[in-house]
């Protein structure tokens, strides 16, 4: 993919979630055009965490202005994002966990309070070998990868979110019920929806 085809696929993706794009940037800072400078202003004072996977919940605020990046909140975050399959544990990427608090602080102060819902965080290789879809390269193998969704959010919507205050890629799964959010190269794709066997 080229750089036009880039921006073009990330301007569709934008649209296509609608007016809360132009919420973004206004909330942020029309000047701010940058999504380094968007989650700058969304995370000046603290970075917490609402996330839900099965019956986990967690609440953690990773990082504040005063104080730094707070350790065993940081634990906490990194064990609900281990592949549940291979109990293993991973250190996920704090350029994630932001996109991830980013998009979480614009629905708050939008009036969605939900937990961001985790389908996939860390993954083994193995598990990544045996997971439908993956691919070799996965960013989910090295702690820069997650799948969510939100209650409540349309999938398109929380695409273009992660898009316009991501750090990389983002891709967007029509009925599969999740999107994926990664720190790797900047890029975004929208998977074709699987045919019914």
């Amino acid at each position: 993919m080229n750089c036009c085809d880039f921006s073009r696929s990330r301007r569709r993706l934008m649209l296509a979630g609608g007016t809360f794009c132009v919420a973004v940037l206004a909330d942020a800072s029309a000047a701010a055009d940058a999504p380094e400078d968007r989650l700058r202003k969304l995370l000046s004072d603290r970075r917490s965490l609402k996330l839900v996977r099965g019956d986990e919940l967690l609440e953690a605020t990773y990082w504040t202005a005063a104080g730094g990046y707070n350790r065993d909140e940081y634990l906490s975050i990194c064990w609900l994002l281990r592949d549940l399959q291979a109990d293993r544990v991973f250190p996920m990427n704090h350029d994630l966990l932001d996109v991830l608090c980013g998009v979480q602080t614009w629905l708050a102060r939008n009036g969605i309070n939900a937990p961001l819902r985790i389908h996939s965080g860390y993954r083994t290789p193995k598990t990544n070998q045996r997971t439908e879809g993956a691919a070799l390269d996965s960013r989910h193998v090295v702690g820069r990868a997650v799948d969510i969704s939100v209650r409540g959010v349309s999938n398109v919507r929380l695409a273009g979110m992660a898009s316009a205050l991501g750090r990389g890629g983002t891709g967007l799964y029509p009925g599969r019920n999740f999107v994926h959010v990664d720190t790797g190269d900047e890029r975004i794709w929208i998977d074709r929806p699987r045919k019914k066997a």
